[in-house]
């Protein structure tokens, strides 16, 4: 035998529903709380701030069960299509308030464009990636910006 025994639980007994993980949640204040202290300190007190709503505004939307996905699978497994209508007229109405206002090329004052191009991941990494010579030419640095 070994000495792992049947009598003893392996792990802490599953949390029924209404129960919070306070070592989860602690875990996550902590980090939301940092993260928002180190914005504040580097960026000002509004980035920090804006950390910290984003934080509650993310919380919000997972208790109320909100994403793309949870409409897909109550429309694929209840048959109801409430949900999938409601992201549809979301994207309807997005795309009637910002084609004009990229068409019109400012809000508020500020210059606004539309990215056509490939994300600013691939291009921070593509421009990061090392070459093979010191000085490429033109067409082989990627334009992303």
């Amino acid at each position: 035998m070994t000495d792992l025994s049947i009598d003893r639980p392996i792990a802490e007994a599953p949390l029924l529903p209404g129960e919070i993980n306070t070592r989860a949640a602690g875990l996550a204040l902590a980090a939301l709380l940092g993260g928002a202290w180190l914005l504040a300190q580097s960026y000002g007190w509004r980035q920090g701030a804006l950390f910290l709503l984003g934080g509650a505004l993310g919380l919000s939307l997972y208790h109320a069960l909100f994403g793309f996905t949870s409409a897909f699978r109550v429309f694929i497994a209840d048959r109801r299509g409430a949900g999938l209508r409601a992201q549809m007229l979301m994207l309807a109405v997005a795309v009637l308030l910002f084609y004009p206002t990229l068409a019109q090329g400012s809000l508020f004052g500020l210059n606004l464009r539309a990215e056509a191009g490939p994300s600013a991941s691939a291009c921070s990494s593509a421009a990061a990636a090392p070459r093979a010579h010191s000085s490429p030419p033109a067409a082989a640095i990627p334009a992303c910006w």
